[in-house]
């Protein structure tokens, strides 16, 4: 195997380190959400998860054992500046100061994520990513992380998933702030776009080494009928979901067609001031984190309200639902399998996504920042977790992803989301991701499962 294409696998800070009052830790909104009378759907909290904060060693040492060359995981904010700006925690610097050197200790490089959903509840409370003031807050920050860590890591992620995080935040409404509003949805957007700009060109103007680039969920858009009414409900998809986030850090400037639509449902974007077009246009990504997980099949749109819905139960009647007024309508194949979380499997779409994107971006390069499956998988009764619904599901991916590498798509990473289990937001632990088993009744024990081998070994057979 070379070693110049990352092979590795994913977390979040959240997800997974616990120790939510250790360390200097200041209080997040996630924090606060799981803790309070809004967390209804699956009721439990991350103060604990894995533990992956007391031991990161051990899952460092297993995710190299395992073949893997990096590993991405995310910083907390509020461990590194507790109330989110002002005085920095020593002690959160030194944590991750100890992953980052226990990961280069193994021959891991380090992905690094500065912002992956867990916003300080200080800045919550002011309005979050609504209020411009996060923005700054955000680029005070990450120049702590790129002095304190930028000697030894050389890939950096500004912002995980603007698009997917705001509509949970503001569309659903199944994550914090719980509210369903579009207008408030694009503000928030516009503010975290503005402030990953900020913060590469702060990264820009800093000298520092390396690649910063921004990870997106990103979706192949397609249709089962091919006219002109529904191409143009795939056009207005690929704007809602993804090139409203990808041409405003990719390209340095938001689609006019996206800004036009927004405007004519009533969006008021006084939010949007003079100067802003030159910090995106400075602001553009070395590269561009793609988080691979589905295609959406869409339809024209054809009558009532705006209505987004999740499937966060695991109950296979639980599904997902999408009306855009104006805009389009989620379609279905159902012929095609899905998972209990009503997650169409569907290994081609990743490659349909790839070409795509290097038609829309062809100067940038690409890193899968996430792939993976959720399941409810078991542990059996000799210690060991078969899950070879997870071995196919990224056998499949990740071949599709060669290929479109064999025909010319710059993509230089792949990580599987997840590195062990952990907590899965809304979902909390029954929906489980990760190559390693994490039993959570029995002190957190460590069991690699079957995709765990079978991604060593994979590895292990490439050429890339």
């Amino acid at each position: 195997m070379k070693t110049d294409f990352m092979w590795g696998s994913a977390t979040a800070a959240y997800q997974c380190e616990g120790a939510w009052q250790e360390g200097g830790k200041g209080l997040s909104n996630w924090d606060a959400f799981c803790h309070s009378e809004k967390n209804v759907v699956n009721p439990v909290t991350a103060d604990v998860s894995c533990d992956h904060y007391h031991r990161y060693e051990e899952d460092i040492e297993m995710l190299a054992a395992g073949g893997q060359n990096a590993y991405r995981f995310s910083i907390a904010w509020s461990r590194v500046i507790p109330d989110g700006i002002g005085a920095v925690s020593e002690e959160g610097v030194a944590f991750y100061n100890r992953v980052i050197d226990c990961c280069l200790a193994h021959g891991v490089t380090p992905l690094v994520t500065l912002y992956h959903y867990d916003l300080p509840q200080t800045l919550f409370e002011r309005g979050g990513w609504e209020n411009r003031e996060t923005c700054k807050a955000f680029e005070a920050y990450a120049k702590v992380c790129f002095d304190r860590f930028g000697d030894r890591v050389r890939y950096w992620a500004t912002v995980n998933e603007p698009n997917y995080e705001t509509q949970c935040c503001y569309a659903v409404g199944n994550y914090p702030p719980n509210v369903q509003d579009l207008g408030r949805r694009w503000c928030a957007m516009y503010h975290i776009l503005l402030g990953s700009a900020m913060v590469v060109r702060a990264f820009r103007e800093g000298g520092y080494q390396g690649s910063i680039g921004l990870v997106s969920d990103s979706y192949s858009i397609e249709t089962l009928v091919d006219n002109d009414e529904y191409r143009e409900a795939a056009v207005n998809a690929e704007l809602f979901y993804n090139r409203c986030v990808n041409d405003t850090c990719v390209l340095g400037k938001m689609p006019q067609e996206f800004v036009d639509k927004i405007v004519a449902d009533g969006c008021n974007r006084d939010y949007a001031l003079p100067g802003d077009d030159d910090i995106f246009r400075a602001g553009t990504v070395d590269y561009l984190g793609v988080n691979a997980y589905a295609r959406y099949l869409v339809k024209p749109y054809t009558t009532g309200e705006t209505c987004l819905k999740a499937s966060n139960t695991g109950k296979k009647s639980d599904r997902q639902e999408a009306v855009v007024k104006n805009w389009f309508e989620i379609d279905r194949d159902d012929s095609m399998p899905t998972n209990d979380w009503d997650m169409e499997l569907y290994p081609k779409s990743l490659y349909n996504l790839l070409i795509r994107l290097r038609e829309l971006y062809p100067e940038t390069f690409f890193i899968i920042t996430e792939n993976g499956i959720g399941y409810k998988d078991v542990l059996e009764e000799d210690g060991t977790v078969h899950d070879p619904y997870r071995i196919e599901f990224q056998k499949g991916f990740a071949e599709w992803m060669l290929e479109a590498m064999k025909e010319g798509v710059d993509v230089r990473g792949y990580f599987v989301w997840s590195t062990m289990d952990l907590y899965s937001w809304i979902n909390g632990y029954a929906k489980r991701y990760g190559l390693v088993y994490i039993d959570y009744e029995n002190g957190n024990k460590r069991i690699p499962k079957d995709s765990y081998y079978w991604y060593r070994d994979f590895i292990e057979s490439q050429e890339v």
